[in-house]
């Protein structure tokens, strides 16, 4: 690795936190048994406590300095709220604002809490991801007891509940559907209902409002419900729909909550990244909005887009909150979050003239802004961002082309959860016409995860063989292939770097070579002779950052890694090391006005080219 040391720290700049607000992952409704009633909004490293009656709120945060994300939360019938985060199981009482416990689970690495559970003596049951271990918490005693695993194969328990006799199913997936049920007797842990084999989805079970539990089916590849189950001391006795009972949760994703208030007050719909609940007294019929009082750190930012309007824009990470920054006004704008109803972050952008394409994680939504536009902050057909796909095929987006034609953009990434492989996406900016190639068509197993177009059109694309959404992998090395731009086909693939998982990031020089990067390695391969020329290790400039790469409109190609900003030296094809800054970075990479512009977690940084270097 070559170093070079011609920029100084003076040309280094950190624009500020462009979001200050959080995402609520989980919520629930606790009451007590004088009728005092709470909402509790569980965020990353804290919970809100809102009082309808007094109108207020307040901030507590997790004991420990807990920063994980929780996953979802449950209110005990004595009025109780439990959580989960990290390996963290968690008691709040929410009328006197602290919480009363917190116990560790012993294995770190896992997110306790996945799911909760209570039975009729007031145990809490908490699953863990992604080995599905199962724990029973004591409130009596504040004791946490490792019960044994749901499912030694999947990583995702969606769902708890147990029946009155003490039995506790758990609903199950990514990459098969499972309901599992525990007998209290003897702990043994069973497969009721198993979904088929390569089937991805979820087994889902609740408990009623009558006490009884269900469960049933939900397959990801099949749109009509499945048949209900009635649960009952480990078997299960087919229901009609009609007979199914009320759940205690409503709502769906990170708006789910568990219970409802009593009368008179009903929950109309709170956000905390717009710091509001509301709230209606149907005893006056009338709606109380309370804000929603919290401190927030910041959310961490995903890869940057710089706009053909010579503005950066960029999403926040959970919350997903538009941002742009204009840097002849030095203005640091946050968009909001009102124009979408999805979670998540904008993962990869594509430009063509005045507009900007990204698809966001989670579910391959595709969004077009028009710079040209003024910005709508309301969601629908005239709005601006505008919604125009969403692609389960590229479910996690991790790739972004503006074809050469001037009118495509193509996207890639992983598929859904539980899915082995991913597709493409492709959409005519100019007549709205679109195609998706199914990872099948593609290379079976793989997910694209970069792109980079051929002299003549054809694309140049990179695998990676892992499936992030609980499915398991199953090959064991990242491929090229060449896609026909015309017919669509792949031409050829190959491994050109055994033992790579992933070819992660790619850029073509003038010369027409492609300059790559797997997670532990640079490489440079010849796309007409088909092989490659050379490589090396790359360990001192840090872990892989997601849109890494840059060109110049001179053919000039930067890099980020979490410990470096580079060059590539495309006469002796090795990375040159620009500058090692102070903070890790953490995504990337966009090039304005001779400076590079990427984040290291919540905040948005630049350096300033020298003159040399952009040429």
């Amino acid at each position: 690795m070559n170093d070079q040391g011609n920029l100084s720290e003076s040309g280094l700049c950190c624009h500020g936190t462009p979001v200050q607000a959080d995402e609520g992952r989980t919520a629930a409704i606790c009451t007590n048994n004088r009728g005092d009633t709470r909402l509790v909004i569980a965020a990353r490293g804290y919970v809100v406590i809102v009082d309808p009656q007094e109108g207020t709120s307040k901030q507590v945060h997790f004991p420990a300095n807990n920063k994980d994300y929780p996953y979802t939360s449950l209110s005990s019938r004595s009025g109780m709220f439990y959580v989960g985060a990290g390996n963290l199981l968690m008691a709040l009482d929410p009328f006197a604002g602290r919480f009363v416990d917190c116990c560790e689970t012993g294995h770190s690495g896992e997110a306790v809490g996945f799911s909760l559970a209570e039975d009729s003596n007031g145990t809490i049951y908490a699953a863990s991801y992604p080995t599905c271990r199962l724990f029973g918490y004591a409130p009596s005693s504040r004791t946490l007891t490792e019960l044994g695993r749901l499912d030694v194969q999947e990583d995702y328990p969606f769902h708890l509940a147990v029946d009155r006799d003490g039995w506790v199913y758990a609903g199950i997936g990514t990459e098969r559907c499972v309901i599992s049920a525990r007998d209290p007797e003897n702990g043994e842990v069973r497969s009721l209902v198993v979904g088929e084999d390569r089937v991805s989805g979820k087994g889902i079970v609740r408990l009623g409002s009558d006490g009884e539990v269900y469960g049933r089916l939900a397959p990801s590849s099949i749109s009509e419900p499945q048949p209900w189950f009635r649960l009952k001391r480990g078997a299960t006795i087919p229901v009609p729909d009609h007979e199914i009972a009320d759940s205690d949760y409503t709502g769906t994703g990170f708006q789910t909550v568990h219970r409802r208030f009593p009368a008179p007050w009903r929950l109309m719909r709170y956000s905390l990244p717009n710091r509001e609940a509301v709230v209606l007294n149907e005893a006056s019929d009338c709606e109380l909005l309370i804000p929603l009082s919290y401190e927030s750190e910041g959310a961490d930012l995903s890869p940057l887009a710089a706009g053909p309007d010579g503005n950066i824009y960029g999403t926040s990470n959970h919350p997903l909150h538009l941002y742009r920054y204009d840097p002849q006004a030095d203005v640091l704008q946050d968009l909001g979050g009102r124009w979408t109803e999805k979670n998540g972050n904008i993962c990869a952008y594509a430009i063509q003239g005045n507009l900007i394409a990204g698809a966001a994680y989670a579910g391959g939504h595709v969004f077009i802004i028009d710079t040209s536009r003024p910005f709508h902050k309301e969601p629908g057909k005239a709005g601006n961002p505008r919604l125009v796909a969403s692609v389960p095929e590229i479910y996690r987006p991790r790739c972004a082309l503006a074809h050469p034609d001037g009118e495509h953009v193509i996207f890639g990434g992983f598929g859904n959860y539980g899915v082995v492989g991913g597709g493409l996406y492709i959409r005519n900016l100019a007549d709205g016409t679109e195609r998706v190639l199914t990872p099948d068509h593609l290379i079976q197993h793989h997910s694209t995860m970069c792109i980079v177009p051929l002299p003549g059109g054809d694309l140049l694309c990179g695998t990676s063989v892992e499936a992030p959404g609980g499915g398991k992998p199953k090959d064991t090395e990242g491929r090229l292939y060449r896609l026909d731009w015309r017919t669509k086909e792949v031409v050829y693939s190959e491994a050109p770097i055994p033992g790579a998982r992933e070819i992660a990031l790619m850029e073509i020089d003038p010369a027409g070579l492609v300059h790559a990067f797997t997670e532990k390695q640079y490489f440079v391969y010849d796309p007409q002779a088909r092989r490659v020329l050379r490589r090396e290790e790359i360990a001192d400039l840090g872990g892989l950052v997601r849109q890494g790469l840059v060109k110049s409109e001179a053919g000039r190609i930067y890099g980020v890694r979490g410990q470096a900003i580079f060059t590539i030296d495309t006469d002796t094809c090795r990375p040159v090391c620009l500058f090692k800054p102070p903070h890790k970075i953490t995504s990337g990479l966009a090039l304005l006005n001779d400076r590079l512009y990427f984040a290291c977690g919540k905040q948005l940084w630049s350096m300033q080219l020298g003159t040399s270097e952009h040429t």
